[in-house]
């Protein structure tokens, strides 16, 4: 008889968290009522459920000058806060600069001054980096699935679990790799070998038989001392207890906005902003591959509000962002609006609307993506076309109806890259646009390839990296390979939208497709470095004969791969110029390697934090919000 009454306990236990954990339906009246069915259109049943797509990073903190090549355009751009990066694009950041990349809500790689990276893989819960001179510390800061590498001309090193791993490379290619929490394994054609918490393993030779050193760790320095800072911040943020893990970014909120409960939808945060602040209008539309059109916020928080969640506005406290209830699960979103446009077919030269609008999405509206399924990536064509005339903005889109809630400009300027200058819509415009149910109308241009108007586009190291040769343990995650060159890209939107009679501005002009990596590439030889075994201290891999540190996990060394992209050597004697790199002195391969200056490696000078970049005005005035303190003083904040 206990058995009936343990499984209605159950069931009613069951029933009444589920009804906790779903989201709440919204009102029917009020400003977070949704809109009228009539408004909606019969085409909003068959609008495409909400799936994950290509993985992305961003840069979370940027100190001074770096530059982005990205993996589909041959041509650098300056390097923004909240700049999405894809896998194939590279980061270089200039001496006396400092970077962070997030790669999700656990890991995070921090890169110094003089140094150059490229992302080579990010999909499938795969990371890998590719260092090809500096400074990179590598911080898994929570628990996660994710699997981690950092690929250099001589290793590829793995960090274990909760870790900080320091790896540098020298303009010869020797390494040293620090582990400061956690362990490592370092791996090479020959074998593997275990670096543990606080040794330092220096590693030097040829690509294809190099040897090794296992020292203690290296003393402490500023870099290690920021690092720690910015770890600090990051584990002390209390917003990442408001969202799902799934939603990356959420520890930029504390300092720039305040929590509360709506009896409507739960937790939202409120910014601190000016009255007339309304979200996306304090940033610009950038081109991205897979994506198309893509919001980069200038706000140094402005990541997760515009890449997940919903907005809305509140009387008495205006604009609030809402995550979704706190165990939902969560995917990127290149930007969360329903676009719009103003003006007839002709009204504009060359473009098939005289304005392209926005409107930001509010809680449980329906949005309809322009990428993914049925639109450009991997070198399909755009067919995803579908524009609805005469449209009453006013009641489809709730936002809308508030100040600033719908933001338009000249398509003309959206295609130049220039979002400064806000069309002034009237009510009349408002009750007769047409929606952009699918593909944007504007044909996207080398203008649109930028983050922002800060300069820096030829900041840091500018070798081309995607020539370089690396060694890689990790076979690449899906799509790390598989970019499609920017004017190919450009010429599908332009194309497709003419082939329908609406034009769409200038025809794609030419732009290098530049860097798209391409699988398959045979490796050529690296010459080996002067000099081999022998010197006293240094070990061949795979030669070890102790348990702890001599190979892998499984206690077999294993073979490497050369990273597909990177397949040609360096030239004798080439490298990196620049006092504050991380490299070593010159010498022969039988001296230990050793920085100049002693044995602290040469770090930008912070005072607590990385200063915010010179070229950033100040952020804007905050009501009653506090300050960045500790590890959190990177974010170049403020409009560009």
């Amino acid at each position: 008889m206990r058995a009936p009454r343990l499984t209605l306990g159950f069931m009613t236990m069951t029933l009444a968290l589920t009804a906790q954990l779903a989201p709440p339906p919204p009102q029917q009246d009020g400003p977070g009522a949704p809109p009228p069915q009539s408004a909606q259109g019969p085409a909003d049943a068959q609008a495409p459920a909400d799936e994950p797509g290509r993985a992305v990073a961003r840069i979370s903190v940027l100190s001074g000058d770096a530059s982005v090549t990205r993996g589909d355009a041959g041509t650098p751009v300056a390097a923004a806060v909240n700049a999405p990066l894809m896998a194939g694009d590279s980061l270089s950041v200039a001496a006396g600069a400092t970077a962070e990349l997030q790669l999700d809500a656990a890991n995070f790689a921090r890169i110094a001054g003089d140094s150059q990276i490229r992302v080579s893989s990010l999909d499938n819960g795969k990371y890998q980096i590719q260092l090809a001179k500096g400074l990179v510390t590598y911080r898994t800061l929570r628990p996660t699935n994710a699997q981690s590498e950092i690929d250099t001309p001589l290793i590829a090193v793995h960090p274990f679990g909760l870790s900080s791993v320091r790896v540098e490379v020298a303009p010869d290619g020797s390494t040293r790799v620090t582990v400061r929490h956690g362990a490592a394994d370092v791996y090479t054609p020959k074998g593997t070998e275990r670096v543990s918490e606080g040794s330092t393993m220096m590693v030097r030779g040829a690509a294809d038989d190099p040897e090794f050193q296992v020292v203690s760790a290296l003393a402490v320095d500023q870099w290690d001392t920021w690092n720690d800072q910015r770890d600090t911040y990051l584990s002390r943020a209390q917003s990442p207890r408001y969202a799902s893990p799934d939603v990356v970014g959420t520890e930029d909120l504390d300092n720039y906005g305040r929590w509360s409960n709506d009896p409507q939808y739960g937790n939202v945060w409120t910014p601190n902003v000016p009255p007339t602040w309304a979200p996306y209008r304090n940033g610009q539309w950038v081109w991205e591959d897979y994506y198309g059109w893509t919001w980069v916020d200038y706000d140094p928080w402005g990541w997760a509000p515009f890449h997940y969640g919903s907005w809305y506005f509140r009387t008495g406290f205006g604009w609030s962002w809402f995550p979704g209830p706190r165990f939902g699960h969560y995917w990127y979103h290149p930007a969360l609006v329903g676009f719009v446009g103003f003006g007839g077919v002709g009204v504009g030269v060359g473009f098939g609307f005289g304005s392209v609008g926005w409107i930001p999405l509010a809680p449980f509206e329906i949005f309809r993506p322009w990428y993914g399924a049925g639109w450009f990536g991997g070198g399909r064509i755009v067919n995803n076309i579908n524009i609805v005339r005469n449209v009453n903005v006013l009641g489809a889109y709730r936002n809308a109806r508030f100040a600033n809630g719908v933001t338009a400009v000249s398509s003309a300027d959206f295609q130049r890259g220039n979002f400064r200058n806000p069309v002034t819509l009237d009510r009349a415009q408002l009750s007769q646009a047409s929606q952009f149910r699918g593909a944007v109308p504007v044909t996207p241009t080398a203008s649109n390839l930028a983050f922002s108007n800060r300069g820096g586009a030829g900041a840091g190291p500018q070798g081309n990296i995607n020539n370089q040769r690396f060694y890689s343990r990790m076979t690449p995650g899906g799509t790390a390979t598989q970019r499609t060159p920017f004017n190919q890209q450009a010429a599908s939107v332009h194309s497709a939208f003419q082939s329908r009679g609406i034009p769409t501005g200038a025809a794609p002009s030419g732009l290098s497709g530049g860097t798209a990596a391409r699988a398959g590439a045979s490796p050529e030889a690296r010459s080996p470095s002067p000099g081999g075994g022998g010197s006293a201290g240094w070990q061949r891999f795979g030669s070890s004969s102790s348990g702890s540190a001599g190979n892998s996990p499984a206690g077999q060394a294993r073979s490497l791969q050369v990273a597909p992209p990177m397949v040609r050597q360096r030239e004798a004697g080439q490298g990196y110029g620049g006092s504050q790199s991380p490299g070593y002195r010159g010498g022969t391969a039988s001296q230990a390697p050793a920085y100049r200056g002693g044995s602290a490696a040469p770090a930008p000078a912070y005072r607590s934090a990385p200063a915010p970049s010179r070229s950033a005005p100040a952020a804007a005035p905050r009501n009653g919000g506090g300050s960045h303190s500790g590890g959190g003083g990177g974010h170049s904040g403020g409009r560009r």
